[in-house]
């Protein structure tokens, strides 16, 4: 019985490869060239937090949800999972370029992006056929992405002035 819900849940990871838009792909992305290296401290935690905190509508528990299963897309499904990405990501070269400088800055907050990591990210680019040494990487306050691009503007007082929480 356990083998028979272990190939189950495989096969429902695979079913999913190409499912999820745009934040499962920058959240998959970000696993695949942080997968190596020198692991998980805080800065990488709190540079999460940001890019979390950036999309104030999904509660922690779904993040952490979609973290782990895009963990395990890669797990059952590695080439796949990141064939999928030119998918994942809308077309335009620009919100390519956002979504790669989102990776790029959750990456460097533990040093620099070198060896194995760096040449992760240079595949990554090359599959969504960008420039992966281009410099357009968001400021440090994280860009928000969501499905619909948008233009950053200023928040309003009342949203500067409200606490974040985690």
């Amino acid at each position: 019985m356990h083998d028979e819900l272990l190939q189950a849940r495989i096969a429902d990871l695979k079913s999913k490869v190409t499912a999820g838009g745009l934040r499962a792909a920058v959240i998959r992305a970000l696993l695949y060239a942080g997968m190596v290296g020198r692991g998980v401290d805080e800065r990488g935690f709190e540079m999460v937090r940001r890019l979390r905190r950036s999309h104030g509508e999904m509660p922690l528990s779904e993040f952490k949800a979609l973290v782990r299963e895009q963990f395990l897309i890669l797990l059952v499904a590695p080439d796949a999972a990141l064939a999928a990405l030119p998918e994942m990501i809308p077309p335009d070269p620009e919100v390519r370029q956002t979504a790669l400088g989102l990776v790029k800055q959750v990456l460097a907050a533990r040093g620099d992006i070198t060896g194995e990591m760096a040449e992760r990210l240079a595949r990554i680019a090359g599959l969504l056929e960008i420039d992966a040494d281009r410099e357009r990487i968001p400021p440090p306050s994280i860009v928000p992405l969501s499905i619909e691009t948008r233009a950053p503007g200023p928040r309003s007082k009342s949203a500067r002035s409200q606490p974040q929480q985690n």
